[in-house]
């Protein structure tokens, strides 16, 4: 049974084919769909949806999400675990209060997440503060301001600052310009540490740094670096010490 709401009015726990809110709509208790598109603002409980979540506007739901492909444009609240068996991909301010799991992750804006990460692809633009650990084997994150991450897993790791018009032309190594092509003046705290097979960053401070080809950039604090095969650290950088492992 497809559902089409315009204007404003509440969505009754229990199981649709398409739902279709254009207005402001509610979702009580925990709603299983195969499709939830939404123009205007929706709030609501839990919501297992087979297909695609499509919401427009603003949505705020306290539990928890499971769907094929989650799509937001605009400002948006997950109170519980978010779990999409393809893509996340938000537009605008978010919001997550617990873990994030998924294929492709994509985030433009600016972004929190309360617990971990676990994805294939994570591309960030924007800023995103994230509590727990951020894995997967795939991290891009072109990051506007500061930024704070509990630790980061990956196979290839890049961080690098956006920006407009630069300023000052920044040292380039010859591993680091392979690797990432950007420079940077911000900074991104990363509380515990950074593991990888290939990691390029710009504007880190983290404790520890640890993977097999390793190229440290400008603005960078760094305490301890670790590398097995190639290493290569920028005179813009402040690292500690390097340690072949």
């Amino acid at each position: 049974m497809d559902l089409n709401i315009s204007g404003s009015g509440q969505i009754m726990p229990g199981e649709y084919d398409t739902i279709r809110v254009s207005g402001s709509g509610r979702l009580e208790g925990t709603v299983r769909c195969q499709n939830l598109f939404t123009s205007g603002s929706v709030g609501g409980n839990s919501v297992e949806c087979k297909n695609d979540i499509n919401t427009s506007g603003s949505c705020n739901f306290s539990g928890d999400i499971s769907t094929g492909n989650l799509i937001v444009s605009g400002g948006s609240s997950f109170g519980g675990n978010v779990e999409a068996r393809d893509k996340i991909a938000v537009s605008g301010g978010s919001s997550f209060k617990r873990d994030v799991k998924c294929k492709q992750l994509r985030l433009s804006g600016g972004s929190k997440i309360g617990g971990d990460v676990e994805a294939e692809l994570v591309k960030i633009r924007g800023a995103v503060d994230c509590v727990g650990l951020m894995n997967a084997e795939e991290i891009d994150i072109e990051y506007e301001r500061g930024m704070e991450i509990g630790s980061i897993g990956g196979s290839k790791i890049v961080i690098y600052k956006r920006h407009g018009e630069v300023k000052k032309k920044k040292f380039r190594l010859p591993l680091f310009s392979s690797l990432i092509k950007k420079s940077t003046v911000d900074t991104v705290v990363v509380k515990n540490s950074i593991e990888g097979d290939e990691i390029a960053l710009e504007g880190v401070v983290c404790p520890r740094v640890s993977g097999r080809v390793v190229a440290i950039g400008a603005d960078c604090e760094i305490e301890l670096v670790q590398y097995s095969e190639q290493v290569e650290v920028s005179p813009e950088a402040k690292v500690g010490r390097t340690e072949r492992i």
